[in-house]
């Protein structure tokens, strides 16, 4: 025979601010549209709540014998009936206890110290992202070697990446490397230019002022190159003297 069970709710993030679900198998999830420091505090608060022993209600206390509600032998329905209407919402406490699984407010806890303990890690992150260094620039040029362009392509994605810092000279790190790498690319322009004029036409009166041309051109668009490596190579020296104990 299937089992009908006591009652079905459809719950959304619509109409309700959290939903637990613990299944009998695998973990508990918990959806819900509050903020997670909040959201955890809902769900040490239920865990608390759950932790009241019956015997303990307000009215035991004050009269020093067992609640007919929380404490009665008969079934749930046969006490709500006995403790009438202006019981109704201390049964409905009592049937909760009865029916909640015995480490409920253990895995409520669990969870509420999970999410807590993410959202601080999540924080902790967005509030110390990772430096723009040199060494993502040249990761961003080999991962765009085989593009048609290579240095505007790795430019495009140091530019994209707006959640890494950038401290002055870090940026200006990165103007070097990327620009040394665009003159080199220049000089290879240059120099394709000059051997396919060489090969065409050969070096004669008529050709050897363009081909000198395009040789001074190339050798300067060099230099250029070396002085910024140059540069760059001395700044990160200079960095990783300073970061040394």
């Amino acid at each position: 025979m299937t089992r009908i069970p006591d009652a079905v709710a459809v719950a959304s993030l619509d109409t309700h601010r959290m939903i637990v679900a613990v299944p009998n198998e695998g973990p508990a999830e918990v959806s819900c549209n509050l903020p997670r420091p909040v959201a955890a505090s809902v769900l040490r608060q239920l865990a608390d709540g759950l932790d009241s022993p019956a015997g303990r209600c307000e009215t035991a206390l004050a009269t020093g014998w067992p609640c007919p509600v929380h404490d009665a032998p008969t079934s749930p329905s046969r006490a709500l009936l006995d403790a009438g209407a202006e019981a109704a919402p201390a049964f409905a406490r009592s049937v909760s206890k009865a029916q909640r699984p015995a480490a409920l407010d253990a895995l409520l806890g669990y969870v509420a110290g999970n999410m807590a303990s993410t959202d601080d890690q999540r924080q902790a992150n967005e509030e110390t992202p990772a430096p723009l260094t040199a060494d993502d620039v040249r990761a961003a040029l080999d991962f765009n070697q085989d593009d048609r362009d290579q240095v505007l392509a790795a430019l495009r994605d140091v530019l994209l990446d707006t959640t890494a810092t950038r401290t002055p000279a870090q940026a200006l790190g990165a103007a070097r490397i990327l620009l040394t790498a665009h003159a080199r690319q220049l000089a290879a322009l240059v120099e394709a230019e000059h051997n396919a004029t060489q090969s065409r036409w050969g070096l004669n009166r008529s050709t050897r002022g363009l081909l000198t041309g395009y040789s001074n051109a190339r050798r300067t668009i060099r230099t250029y190159a070396d002085r910024l490596a140059d540069e760059q190579a001395l700044a990160e020296g200079a960095a990783n003297e300073q970061v040394k104990p």
